[in-house]
């Protein structure tokens, strides 16, 4: 295995010109963790790249590379003064590096250029490695679990969670 330093992970915005490798990497992500996306495909699948690039060019997603290689992603839906976190994702084999509080960081910082005063986010009862780094990185349950996401035939607890800006 090779190690890679921190700083050789980029982060920056994802534009129109990276919706393939955003595209593999939703794919990867809803294929591995569906419950922790609250579905089991995403809406733009089956829909061609240029649907995705439209998507980041819309909205904001933030990307980490690796060389060439996107290896994780954060995006922030802005509606007034209130922001939603979605679409997280950090590949298995580059999880326990900081990745995540690097996007969140940079992410966080974006949503108060913006205007954003609360940031929140949805999070399945059973995803403990996230739930842990919602709580590290100041969230807040927002309410009771919710009883909303569907997985092999059952019912997954949904936890929303809330950050002030």
């Amino acid at each position: 295995m090779i190690l890679r330093r921190r700083d050789q992970v980029r982060l920056r915005r994802l534009k129109a010109r990276d919706a393939g490798p955003w595209r593999a990497l939703r794919a990867e992500a809803l294929a591995l963790h569906p419950e922790a996306f609250g579905e089991t495909h995403d809406p733009l699948s089956g829909q061609p790249l240029a649907a995705f690039a439209d998507a980041l060019e819309a909205g904001l997603v933030l990307g980490a590379f690796d060389g060439e290689d996107l290896v994780g992603s954060m995006a922030l839906d802005v509606t007034g003064t209130q922001g939603e976190l979605r679409a997280v994702y950090v590949r298995p084999d580059r999880r326990g590096q900081g990745l995540g509080r690097r996007l969140l960081r940079d992410l966080l910082a974006e949503a108060k250029r913006q205007g954003v005063r609360r940031l929140d986010l949805s999070v399945a009862s059973t995803n403990h490695p996230a739930l842990r780094f919602y709580l590290a990185a100041g969230f807040r349950s927002a309410g009771q679990p919710s009883r909303a996401l569907a997985r092999d035939g059952r019912l997954l607890d949904l936890i929303v969670m809330t950050r002030a800006l």
